[in-house]
């Protein structure tokens, strides 16, 4: 047994032998039954009080150590404010129902938003005495506290511990609130692991399995629910200039169901070491079984990342049997530092059968090196994934990777993801199903591809057989001024259901590319489909702008096309040559264009 382990054992067990024996030793007319419950008390801790102190208010005690042999199950502990630099060191392991609470003044304060009417943002309040602790021992692996259930912890400075920050396995029913983190995981330790996939191909049937997955770095606040329904709340904290460790992270395992609520926390400067292959800044996971509804509100992610960083702001992962819903609103993300593996937001279904859903509302993601957006379905047993995107605004990416060779204009990759696309899409499992819907929402400055949707099964990665679904609705939004397209929906792998709907969107002005496109590669099939950017079976009205293609305004692969009712940038519809349908057979249906510029692209 770990010697960590073995003496808070030993310590509980010292405690919970004292309150058994207390009535045993007044036995002398006293019987058990009647013994006086014990009361929750409120102990003081101080780095710097002098030695002897009692954990009174007027003499607290000055080590963690001296208030673990007295403690118990609900109490309350205050953390002094001491000068900065003045720490106390060693981990703390909460009981059932204690407060672990920083006295004193707010240890963060809020600031300005990074964008105009945007959420605030929690950082340092900057003063010169502070609760302060950390663990740089191994005792509880090196995590400045461990929670049990039914804990609180708030205001407090935790800084430079030699794991994580705040961890839980299995402490069912905790708050977090207001704490100030920085420089955690100063050994490299990995926490959050991105379950096996196979990786994307542009390559019928490509696609390499990370048997492994990928690890990340133990973070400032990690939680695991492997079994019971826990409600968890993580708010208002100021997480940054990390060692090498993500910021928050929730896994469900198991059979766990967890309900967690993340608001109002800024998380910035986090660097990955080279121990870990991957940061996050807020990670959601749900594997075995278990069941995630996740609400993060008002939080920001900013100057996140390091020099060829794998980083991912907002990173979402069922795997297995795993049943996730996850509700994103008000998020701002800026200036993503890395690799092309770097993400705002990465959702990625790494394998299995499950069922999940993020609704992205009301946000903002600005300047990023890799794809901004990703929904990847990377699942082999008819996984279903939905992305639903409600007024969010993508602004520039920074590196064009560019397309495979069959591409407009032809580019050399053969790998199909990390390119620089505003949202990158992908299905690459058996019987899997996904679906994106995109309201009222804005991608432009996209330096490769502004949507790219990719269907191709990677060998192995299930049965033998067809992707099942891929639907696209699109309304009221825009995608406009890619690099090369605007939007490309490219299949090259057996697929079942195609749907694709598309009104009141601007595609306007590709740069070197094509504004819209829909190709059938070769080695592709689709058993159903309908294309309705107007007119079509879909029940789209159209109003679409098509133009500025620097190689076609509307080009499709072996697929009819319904393209009624849009425009073309001129009244007397897509100038000559501009429409193309590459495959014999099959027909782009443009008729009744739009004499006026509909309201999609003024």
């Amino acid at each position: 047994m770990k010697r960590g382990l073995f003496l808070r054992r030993y310590l509980r067990d010292v405690r919970v032998c004292a309150l058994l024996l207390t009535p045993v030793a007044g036995l002398i007319g006293v019987s058990v039954a009647e013994a006086a419950p014990r009361h929750s008390q409120t102990w003081y801790v101080s780095a710097n009080a002098p030695a002897g102190g009692d954990g009174s208010a007027t003499a607290p005690f000055n080590s963690i150590s001296q208030l673990v042999t007295v403690y118990g199950p609900g109490d309350t502990i205050m953390i002094e404010p001491a000068p900065v630099g003045t720490v106390l060191n060693g981990g703390l392991p909460l009981l059932p129902g204690q407060r672990l609470i920083g006295d004193g003044p707010p240890v963060v304060k809020s600031s300005a938003s990074l964008i105009p009417n945007g959420p605030p943002v929690m950082v340092s309040s900057g003063a010169s005495s502070l609760p302060q602790i950390t663990n740089t021992t191994t005792y509880l692996n090196g995590d400045a506290v461990e929670l049990a259930s039914n804990t609180v912890v708030e205001n407090l400075v935790i800084v430079g511990p030699a794991r994580g920050g705040i961890y839980g396995q299995d402490a069912l029913n905790v708050t977090i609130s207001g704490n100030d983190i920085s420089g955690v995981n100063t050994t490299g330790a990995p926490g959050f692991v991105v379950q096996p996939f196979f990786s994307s191909s542009y390559i019928d049937g490509g696609g390499t399995y990370l048997e492994s997955g990928i690890n990340a770095g133990w973070a400032a606040i990690l939680l695991d629910t492997d079994s019971g329904s826990s409600s968890i709340a993580v708010s208002n904290n100021y997480i940054h200039d990390g060692a090498c460790g993500d910021g928050i992270d929730i896994r469900g395992m198991n059979t766990g169901d967890v309900t967690a609520q993340v608001t109002s926390n800024y998380i910035t400067r986090l660097i990955q070491c080279s121990k870990v292959g991957t940061i996050e800044g807020i990670g959601t996971q749900v594997t075995g079984s278990s069941h995630m509804r996740a609400t993060l509100v008002g939080n920001t992610e900013a100057n996140t990342g390091s020099p060829g960083a794998n980083m991912d702001s907002l990173f979402v992962d069922p795997a297995e049997s795993g049943t996730l819903t996850e509700t994103i609103d008000q998020n701002v993300y800026m200036n993503g530092i890395g690799g092309a593996s770097t993400n705002g937001f990465e959702y990625i279904v790494s394998n299995g059968n499950g069922t999940s859903s993020v609704t992205i509302s009301n946000s903002y993601f600005e300047n990023n090196p890799g794809d901004m957006l990703q929904e990847l379905n990377f699942a082999g047993e008819a996984a279903k994934a939905t992305l639903i995107l409600d007024n969010v605004t993508v602004v520039q990416t920074t590196i064009d990777r560019g397309n495979p060779a069959y591409a407009m204009p032809p580019g050399t990759l053969t790998g199909a993801t990390n390119t620089g696309d505003c949202l990158d899409i992908v299905s690459n499992g058996f019987n899997d199903t996904t679906t994106f819907q995109m309201i009222d929402s804005s991608f432009t400055a996209c330096d490769n591809n502004g949507i790219e949707v990719l269907s191709n099964q990677a060998t192995g990665n299930g049965p033998a057989g067809n992707i099942h679904t891929i639907a696209l609705d699109i309304r009221n939004s825009t995608s406009s001024g890619a690099q090369f397209y605007n939007l490309w929906v490219n299949v090259v792998s057996p697929l079942t259901n195609l749907s694709i709907k598309v009104q009141d969107t601007d595609l306007s002005l590709s740069k070197n590319g094509v504004a819209a496109a829909f190709d059938l590669q070769p080695t592709g099939t689709t058993t159903n489909y309908a294309i309705d950017l107007g007119g079509g079976t879909l029940g789209s009205i159209g109003g679409n702008c098509i133009f500025g293609g620097a190689i076609y305004n509307l080009e499709a692969t072996g697929y009819n096309v319904f393209a009624k009712h849009d425009w073309w940038g001129t009244p007397s519809g897509p100038p000559a040559g501009t429409v193309h349908e590459s495959k014999a057979g099959y027909t782009i249906n443009d008729g009744s264009p739009l004499k006026h510029a509909p309201p999609a692209c003024q």
